[in-house]
């Protein structure tokens, strides 16, 4: 691992109270903690682990300086009220009446947060946006520039649909030049800061803090985190002392009992479980029966003019369900004459993968997402032949190019498979398109109005261009898919399906849940299993306490590290007097508690 060697932090401490004192040193001895931590834990040895290291080291400047702010680079001491990070408190401001009262405490906890970075955490269904939406107006009236983002286009595409007129992706403002600059003593809010990954929550925080710009994290650790490695919010949360603000009543089920169950479900899966069962949601059918009872249920709720959705455990079980319900519509009369069409399936290569010309096979599919001299952006190109340098491809003039694997970052491999579409068919769209033709996000569902002459037009008046094939059924989908949808019924296919992942389809429902299994113990054991991964700190801890138990447990647990150790080492590298008494410890911030203490301060 390559952690720096912090340098001392010698500071002038006249005038600062103990408890700024203690966070001093606390800042001082957790960066040379994790420092040592980095180069002697036997577990930290991979790049993810440096991740961590690096990202609490950042996460500590930003979440100890409620009190008192530290530049650890230039070792100056600022006040909180005068330093450039501090925000005016806006007294006219008056809440929107439309909010809940936990609401209305939420967005004054933040407006009043003086901590560079502060998260609103809410389970699903419990008023996120409409809460940021609040902030936003509370920070804008008082002078303050914002800029949302989000991991997921979708998400994105949501929160412009609430007033967030700039939002983009994370991935969007990390590698372009022109937000970046943009961002300069903004308020940055990171809406599903849940599935942001630690890399790229490390180099959020890296921005905000060479741009002077605080951060508002919105995200629910509970639900499902992001793909890549990393669990960055929870560890930000548990090991950093991020501050949070908790929104726990639900407002999206309007059937009290389920409400109750998806409330229950978050702290306590097998009583959740057992709620749902008390409820009748849980059925147990064969597994030979399966497709068609998914496929009965689906007809009787739209009959009854209810938006379904169907979750499923895997792809296969998808695409079985997917079959069901498109042939039992068929047998009602509920779509037109099917239409064949090539729908192209990412091969989610990675650029070593594309670069390796035997992995190529003819008859694969390269769609470019940026302009070339070979291709413009959108165009595909089919695989014909493999040479020993360079990879053969076929345009749809039939002119033949040669690809070069320095040109791999230009392209993806797809390959094609067909697809019938008919009139009346659910699809879900699968690649973000922004262009005059269609404007499209990934995992956007809409629905077929007609098939004509080979183009594919949609309810809502857009036409499927001859060039967009990322589309396939939508009336299937993952709970990585289900997130941050809500419809009217979901109905749930699986034997097996773990916590987080169970809770986020289960909670996007508004009136009704189905539940269908073939073995409802399995389901009931595997719903009590979390995904969450741990950090390489929690797996230190685990691995003193195994050594050494009274060890293990004096590492604090909204620090990481060893709080006399961290405190000790912090005096041998500032001029804090030794003998300053420890303070009462700051109480821990629960998932359900709301925000205590001193003033947080993003002070609008």
């Amino acid at each position: 691992m390559n952690v720096p060697s912090p340098a001392p932090c010698h500071v002038n401490v006249a005038g600062v109270g103990k408890q700024s004192v203690w966070g001093l040193r606390i800042i001082a001895g957790t960066q040379l903690s994790l420092w040592h931590y980095s180069k002697n834990s036997s577990i930290a040895k991979t790049a993810n682990q440096n991740i961590v290291a690096q990202l609490l080291l950042v996460g500590f400047r930003f979440s100890l300086l409620a009190r008192v702010t530290v530049d650890l680079t230039t070792s100056r001491l600022y006040d909180p009220h005068t330093s450039p990070w501090a925000l005016i408190f806006h007294s006219d401001f008056e809440l929107s009446g439309h909010l809940r009262p936990e609401q209305k405490r939420a967005v004054e906890a933040v407006l009043d947060s003086r901590d560079l970075a502060v998260n609103v955490r809410g389970a699903a269904g419990t008023g996120k946006t409409a809460t940021l939406r609040e902030i936003d107006r509370g920070l804008r009236e008082a002078g303050h520039e914002v800029l949302a983002v989000a991991p997921t286009r979708s998400a994105v595409d949501e929160l412009e649909k609430v007033g967030f007129r700039d939002a983009m992706t994370v991935s969007r403002l990390l590698e372009a030049q022109e937000p970046q600059g943009a961002l300069r003593g903004r308020v940055l809010i990171v809406d599903e800061a849940g599935m942001v990954s630690g890399r790229q929550m490390q180099s959020l925080l890296h921005l905000a803090e060479d741009q002077g710009a605080r951060i508002v994290f919105s995200g629910d650790t509970r639900q499902i985190p992001s793909v890549e490695a990393l669990d960055a919010l929870r560890i930000l949360e548990r090991e950093s002392g991020l501050k949070s603000v908790s929104l726990t009543e639900v407002q999206r089920q309007t059937n009290s009992f389920y409400r109750e169950a998806v409330k229950t479900m978050r702290h306590s899966p097998e009583q959740g479980f057992a709620q749902l069962e008390k409820l009748g949601a849980i059925r147990e059918v064969s597994i030979f029966d399966r497709g068609q009872i998914v496929a009965e249920l689906h007809r009787e709720f739209r009959a009854e003019g209810r938006d379904t959705l169907v979750v499923a455990g895997t792809h296969a079980e998808i695409s079985q369900l997917t079959d069901a319900i498109r042939q039992d519509r068929k047998e009602h009369g509920e779509l037109g004459v099917g239409h064949s069409f090539d729908r192209f399936v990412s091969l989610q290569w990675t650029r070593a993968q594309k670069e390796e010309l035997s992995n190529y096979q003819e008859g694969q599919i390269l769609q470019f997402h940026r302009d070339t001299k070979l291709a413009k952006r959108h165009e595909s190109m089919e695989v014909v032949r493999i040479g020993p340098e360079s990879l053969v491809a076929r345009k749809g003039t039939g002119e033949e190019v040669n690809i070069s694997p320095k040109q791999t970052r230009a392209f993806s491999v797809y390959e094609r498979q067909p697809i019938e579409v008919a009139p009346g068919d659910s699809l879900m769209l699968t690649a973000n398109r922004r262009g005059a033709e269609l404007r499209a996000t990934n995992g956007e569902l809409v629905k077929v109005s007609s098939v004509d002459g080979g183009a594919i037009r949609l309810e809502d008046g857009r036409t499927v261009p001859a060039n967009y094939h990322e589309f396939t059924h939508g009336y299937a989908v993952t709970a990585h898919r289900s997130q941050g949808k809500t419809v009217d019924t979901v109905i749930i296919s699986a034997d097996s399906m773990k916590n987080e992942l169970f809770y986020v389809a289960a909670s996007r429902g508004r009136s009704e849940i189905a539940v269908v299994t073939s073995d409802r113990e399995q389901l009931r054991e595997s719903v009590g299993v979390s995904t969450v991964r741990q950090s390489a700190i929690e797996l230190t801890r685990k691995q003193l306490s195994a050594h050494d138990p009274e060890k293990g447990h004096h590492v604090d647990l909204m620090t990481g590290v060893n709080r006399q150790a961290g405190q000790q080492i912090g005096e041998q590298h500032s001029s804090v007097p030794t003998h300053t008494p420890e303070p009462e410890k700051t109480p821990h911030v629960g998932a359900e508690h709301d925000l205590g203490g001193p003033s947080l301060g993003l002070g609008l």
